[in-house]
C-alpha cells in the first residue's frame, strides 16, 4: 500500500494488481481533508488491513465526515463495513443504484446513513461544494465522479484508467512520467475491457460526452481509481479515449490461454 500526498489536503492510497498478460493495474482510494473530511472509496479487500493502517497514518477514522463510494464494485468497497464502525458519524454519499447493489451483498450501506447523490447533485462539505457527474466511461451503472472547485480537482472513478507495463509505472507520482505509448495503449485496453459497450456508441455522441467532461471546470488534477495522478494536460488523455469507439475491442483470454499461463507458472488447472 502506497500513500501519496497530492497537496496539503488530498492523499492517494494505492494498491497494485498484476494482471497476467495485460499489465499492472493501480487501485486508488482518496482522502480530501477539508473542513468535513471525505474518504473516496475504501480500497480492495485483500489489502483491507494495509489500507486501514495507511488511512490511520493520515487521519483518525472517527474524524471522517463523509465516505463517497463512486460505485459498488469490490475494488472500491474493501474496508467499507469496517469504516462504518470506525467512523460512526460519517454519512455515505453515493447513488441510489449503488445502495441497492450493495444491499444484496456482505457490505450493505445502512439506509439511514446513506446520502443519495446523482449526476447534477451537489454535496456541501463545509468549505466547498462537490459537484457530482456521470463519467463518460463506466462499468457499473451507479458510477459517479465529482469535481472539487476549491482544489480544481476531479475524481473520475474508473474513467481514464490504464493497466501499465510495470509496478513502478502503476505507482508513478504523475502519469506524465510514464512512456506516452504505454499510457495510450493501456488506456485504450482498459477503456475497451472495462466499458465494452463503448464500441457500440456513436463516435460523435461519445466525443460530446468527453467535451462535457472537459468543460466541467478548470482541472489542475484528475484522480482516477486506476491511473497515477494526472497533473495537467487532461486533453492529452481525452484525445486518446476519443479513439475508443472505432478501436479494436478487447478480447480476453480463453481456457487454452489460461492453461498456457498456468503451465508457464508451473501450476496445474483443476
Amino acid at each position: 500500500m502506497r500513500t501519496l500526498q497530492i497537496n496539503s489536503e488530498t492523499t492517494v492510497f494505492t494498491s497494485i494488481l498484476p494482471i497476467p498478460g495485460v499489465g499492472v493495474l493501480p487501485i486508488n482510494a482518496f482522502l480530501i481533508k477539508g473542513e468535513q473530511p471525505v474518504l473516496i472509496d475504501t480500497g480492495m479487500f485483500p489489502e483491507h488491513d494495509a489500507f486501514l493502517e495507511a488511512l490511520g497514518s493520515v487521519i483518525d477514522p472517527k474524524d471522517i465526515a463523509w465516505m463517497w463510494i463512486t460505485h459498488g464494485d469490490r475494488d472500491h468497497t474493501g474496508a467499507l463495513t469496517t469504516l462504518l464502525d470506525l467512523a460512526p458519524n460519517a454519512r455515505v454519499a453515493t447513488s441510489f443504484i449503488t445502495v441497492g447493489i450493495l444491499r444484496t451483498g456482505s457490505e450493505p450501506i445502512p439506509v439511514e446513513r446513506a446520502y443519495l447523490v446523482r449526476a447534477g447533485s451537489t454535496l456541501d462539505i463545509g468549505d466547498r461544494t462537490l459537484a457530482a457527474f456521470r463519467t463518460p466511461l463506466f462499468d457499473n451503472p451507479g458510477t459517479l465522479g465529482f469535481y472539487d472547485p476549491k482544489q480544481k480537482l476531479t475524481i473520475s472513478s474508473d474513467f481514464l484508467g490504464a493497466a501499465l507495463p510495470t509496478s513502478d509505472d502503476a505507482l508513478a507520482d504523475d502519469i506524465a512520467s510514464v512512456v506516452d505509448d504505454d499510457v495510450t495503449a493501456g488506456q485504450l485496453l482498459w477503456g475497451s475491457a472495462d466499458s465494452p459497450w463503448v464500441h457500440s456508441t456513436d463516435e460523435t455522441k461519445f466525443a460530446s460526452s468527453l467535451s462535457t467532461f472537459a468543460a466541467r471546470g478548470e482541472m489542475s488534477t484528475v484522480l482516477s481509481t486506476h491511473l497515477p495522478p494526472i497533473r495537467g494536460n487532461v486533453d492529452r488523455h481525452l484525445k486518446t479515449l476519443a479513439m475508443l469507439p472505432g478501436a479494436a475491442p478487447f478480447v480476453g483470454p480463453d481456457q487454452a490461454a489460461l492453461e498456457a499461463m498456468l503451465a508457464e507458472m508451473g501450476a496445474e488447472p483443476h
